[in-house]
Formats: structure tokens, C-alpha cells, sequence
């Protein structure tokens, strides 16, 4: 079996459907999405007359099997996460005006508003969003995998914390230990090609096929959305044990910054 892994979509549907057609072509039988359907970053996107939301949120619907919130589809239902990290948001945290979540994130917590346009979601869409989990441990192949869109102990990858090297995955391989769980598979990070972490390294790598040889491996999933970065997907064989990251030929370009 062939499971095709996403990401980062951010309201790209021209490079959603790149990606569900390659996938097909790559006899993909089920799709995870690792959330952040939604999400339009003004400086870090230039597809803005073709960005849509709702679009994007119908074809996840319709195709994937999996699929987990990220920090963007959080922000977009104002929904707090409920496995974040070392930060307490309180529970009126939304109802806040922005210069004193400003002052209580303390730059640790993402805020969007500045340059993020709002998500045109139906109630459906919305409802939608609000279903779904931060992440999900399910049995293939006789394996049991985490899905998720960043890492344990910041599931949804709403802080500014981001992994940079193994010690920064070691919680979250003692979390997959203890569920049973043999491999990770996040997003988030927008890799150049795949990110593979184990417990004595952390790296980027770039876009090819990759043996999935150890216990307690975590896998870091390229966006689809256009971008500065270059985008593609996975797809995890579990009959040859195998995970390989497939680039996507559209163009990127040049931004100081993304997330």
C-alpha cells in the first residue's frame, strides 16, 4: 500500500490539485493532510487572486483519509490548542486586543493579524476546521504512525519554538514510545526536499527515496503551497518501507522569512 502525505496547502488550490494528481499517478490508495488548509500569509504568498480557502477545505474533505489541524486553521476558528507547549494560553485569549496578546506571548506565540488575510469559510468550513484533531495514531501495515502538523509538546505549531536539532525531538519520541507508535510524520517546517530526525540527529534532506530502517523515526513533510521553499509531498510505501519526497515543478521565489 502507498500512503501520499501533505501539508501546508495555505489556501493554494492550483497546487493542491498538482499535488492530488501526482499522487495518483504514483498509485497513492489513501491521503493525509498534516493540516494548515487555510492560511494566507500576505508576505510570504503571491498567489492572491487565486487563493481559496473553501476550495482547498472541500478537496481535503473529498480525498484525505487523515487529516489534523495546524496553527493557521486555528487561528482562522479562533481556537486555542489544547497540547501547547510551554506556553498557558489563557481562555479568553482571542477576546484580547492585540497588543496585550502581544505582551503576554512575549514572542512566543504566533500572531497572525498583522499579515494574515482572513480565511472565507462557509459554516461548513467552519465546522468543519473545528473537527478536527491535533493529531492522530493510526495502525497501517502492522505499524502504528503519529500523524501531526509540528511536534509534541507543540502539536499545531502555534508557538515560535521550532525543532533545530534531535534534542529537540526527544520529548516527542518518548511520546511516541509510549503510544506504540514506530514513526512520526509532521509538516510545519516547509523543508526544502524532507526533514528525518531519530534520536542522535536531525536533518533536511533533499527530494528522493529514503529506507525506513530504525524504530521511532520522525519525518518532516515539504508544503504545497507556492512558496519560497520548494514544495511536494510524501509517499510512504508499507510493503517496501519506504518514504520518498516527491518535488512538484512549479516555481518558487524569494521572501526574508516564512512559517
Amino acid at each position: 500500500m502507498k500512503i501520499g502525505i501533505l501539508s501546508d496547502i495555505h489556501e493554494d488550490g492550483e497546487r493542491l490539485r498538482d499535488v492530488l494528481g501526482a499522487m495518483e499517478k504514483c498509485g497513492v490508495s489513501e491521503i493525509a493532510c498534516l493540516g494548515d488548509i487555510v492560511g494566507f500569509d500576505i508576505l510570504l504568498y503571491r498567489y492572491l487572486s487565486t487563493r481559496n480557502a473553501s476550495y482547498c477545505l472541500d478537496l481535503v474533505r473529498k480525498n484525505c483519509r487523515w487529516v489534523v489541524a495546524g496553527n493557521h486553521d486555528l487561528f482562522a476558528i479562533r481556537k486555542l490548542p489544547d497540547v501547547n507547549g510551554c506556553f498557558s494560553f489563557p481562555e479568553n485569549w482571542y477576546q484580547l486586543d492585540f497588543q496585550e496578546r502581544k505582551r503576554l506571548g512575549r514572542q512566543q506565540v504566533w500572531l497572525f493579524e498583522k499579515q494574515e488575510l482572513s480565511s472565507l469559510l462557509t459554516g461548513k468550513d467552519l465546522d468543519y476546521l473545528h473537527s478536527l484533531p491535533l493529531s492522530l495514531e493510526v495502525e497501517l501495515a502492522g505499524m502504528r504512525v503519529m500523524f501531526s502538523h509540528s511536534v509534541f509538546p507543540d502539536f499545531s505549531g502555534s508557538l515560535t519554538w521550532r525543532p533545530k536539532n534531535h534534542w529537540d525531538f526527544q520529548r516527542h519520541f518518548q511520546l511516541l514510545k509510549k503510544q506504540g507508535c514506530r514513526l512520526g510524520i509532521s509538516g510545519h517546517l516547509h523543508p526544502n526536499g524532507i526533514g528525518i530526525a531519530d534520536r542522535q540527529r536531525f536533518d533536511f534532506l533533499r527530494f528522493r527515496t529514503y529506507r525506513i530502517s530504525s524504530d521511532l523515526l520522525q519525518y518532516v513533510c515539504p508544503c504545497t503551497a507556492s512558496s519560497s521553499s520548494k514544495n511536494g509531498f510524501l509517499v510512504w510505501d508499507t510493503v517496501g518501507m519506504t518514504m520518498e519526497a516527491v518535488a512538484l515543478k512549479s516555481s518558487r521565489y524569494r521572501v526574508g522569512c516564512f512559517r
